[in-house]
Formats: structure tokens, sequence, C-alpha cells
């Protein structure tokens, strides 16, 4: 399905050139009454894209807003890719998965037929070893990858509007996935914001996954007015390399004594980490995730430590005041 009525307007600023794309879909308003088709009544969904591209970043910020003004559907968007794959990657929780595209052949004992979403966090990836596209998000956890002869297609859900919590009429599966409730809520009307990000790359997905996960962060921006100061212009409340090792928290220790430092090795070889905290620490250890204590780690003079981390291991320090 094509937007309609285009309007195109291009921002030129000093930060970010970005292009605004402004059109709307026609479509079903909702299922008809006998739920065998969509119905005859059709409405307008208002779609704005905003499209930047920041200098030295190389990644393609989008923003989607839309008008939901319809039921029962859903709404993804599409990103062809110029080469074929058969399998893509999927970030996921402490690793990547590599998943083989379509849907698995139905078991006799399942209940419900296969679909061909998957699950995701921040990106997905499809490469042929040399070129690759990554698709990255903030919060938008259902995507699949569509094989077609001219090559892979990315298809990223942005809503789907249901009206009921389970039905028992489905070509799919047999009886009720959970209680028959209606869910006018989730119908999900009105206007709705999505943020996801096209990063083009070489090789496979590790030549472009920390560009994914530092759009899951944007950048804050905080005013304060002139005053003096002991820290530096810039730096880091936490360092560390290699980039194959993801933090994924930081928080103070449950006893109160310092910081815990949390990751994982998001490979499937071996690596030598090396953690720096802002300030240095006089004590420093490897913990398990209930933070009891594993090894002694030893601080270097700039209170960085260093400890090996297994392929897809999850690795927690504390640095104790």
């Amino acid at each position: 399905m094509e937007m309609q009525g285009v309007g195109l307007k291009v921002f030129r600023q000093k930060l970010a050139t970005s292009l605004e794309i402004r059109g709307q879909l026609q479509v079903p308003a909702r299922f008809s009454p006998d739920r065998g088709s969509r119905s005859a009544e059709r409405v307008e969904i208002p779609i704005v894209s905003r499209v930047a591209l920041a200098p030295g970043i190389p990644r393609i910020d989008i923003q989607t807003e839309i008008d939901n003004r319809a039921e029962d559907h859903r709404l993804r968007v599409h990103f062809p890719a110029p080469f074929t794959v058969d399998a893509a990657d999927y970030d996921g929780h402490f690793e990547v998965v590599r998943r083989p595209l379509g849907v698995p052949e139905k078991g006799a004992a399942w209940v419900e037929d296969p679909r061909p979403e998957v699950p995701q966090r921040a990106f997905t990836d499809v490469s042929n070893g040399k070129l690759g596209l990554m698709l990255a998000n903030r919060g938008l956890p259902e995507v699949e990858v569509i094989a077609a002869p001219a090559g892979a297609e990315i298809a990223l859900t942005l809503l789907r509007s249901v009206g009921w919590l389970s039905r028992d009429d489905l070509p799919v599966r047999p009886g009720h996935a959970g209680p028959g409730f209606e869910t006018p809520g989730g119908q999900v009307p009105g206007k709705w914001v999505f943020d996801y990000a096209l990063i083009p790359h070489a090789g496979d997905w590790q030549a472009a996954f920390p560009q994914a996960y530092a759009f899951e962060a944007p950048l804050r921006a905080m005013t304060s007015g002139l005053h003096a100061g002991e820290r530096p212009a810039f730096g880091a409340f936490v360092s560390h390399t290699p980039v194959e090792f993801v933090i994924s928290a930081l928080k103070e220790a449950e006893d109160g004594r310092g910081w815990v430092v949390r990751g994982y090795n998001i490979t499937a070889e071996p690596i030598e980490v090396t953690i720096k905290p802002w300030w240095a620490f006089a004590h420093a250890e490897r913990v398990n995730l209930a933070e009891a204590a594993l090894a002694e780690l030893v601080p270097t003079e700039d209170g960085s430590v260093n400890l090996a981390v297994g392929a897809y291991e999850v690795a927690t320090v504390r640095f104790v005041v």
C-alpha cells in the first residue's frame, strides 16, 4: 500500500539535515461484521516521517508520526536490501540470535500455526558477508525478514490494532489463547510516534551494532549557569574496551558500598575486558548476579580493572568504596 498526496520538505541545519515526508494512507475502517473481510468504509491515516542525517554519524534516523483512525489492522515499514540471504541476525537478551528466514514446518502436536515474525531488542540485521543493512529501533519488538528474488526485506511493525484479547474463530489456532474479552484500547487509536534507524555497513552485524545501541540512548542535553568546576570538559562515567563487551547495567551496589557494572560478551570468542570508572576505587571484585564475591580484581594506577570474559558470558564487577 502506498501513501497518497505525498509532500516533501527539506531542512538544512548544522546539526543534521532532515527530510520531512507527509502523506496519508486510505485503508478499510475495520473488519466487516462477519469478520470474513475488511469493511467497505475507508478512513484516512495521516503519516509524517522525518528522515535525518547528522554529520559524522553513519546512520539514518527516522521518526514517524501517525494518527491511527482505523481498527483491526497492522502497520509496518519495509526496507529492502540489494542482496539475498537465507538467515538474519536479531538482537536479543545477552546475545544476537541467527534465525533462518520463513517458518518451520508445523509439528503434529503444535496447537498454533508458526508465524514468520520474530522478537528483537535493539536491531535486526541482514548481510551477505560483504554488505549489510541493519535496522535499529526504540521499543519496537516485532520484525520479519522477507525473502524476495531481488533481495531480503526487513519489515518492522509499528503498531498492531486488535479488538479482542482472544478469539476462538481464528483459522490459525483452534479455541482461545486467553479470556475472550473485548479490548477497545488495543485498537491503539490516536497519535503515535515511532523511532527507528537505518545503518548500512560493510561486513556483518558486528561492524554496526554499536550504532544501534547508541540509537537506543539518544543524547540528552541540560542547561546550567556559568560556574567553576574540577571536572574536565569531556569524560565518561564508565569507559571500557573492547566494544564487543556490552555494558547492560550500571547501578549502586545492593549493600550501598560502591558501584556495580554488568555487561556481556556479544561474540562467540573469549575477550579481555578493561573497565575504567570515572574515579579510582581502592578495591574491586568480580561478583555474580546476586552480587556475591567470586574473585578479587586489582585496580591499575588509573583505577581500571582487567578481566577475561568467555563467549556470550555475562560478567559483573563491583567497585567498592
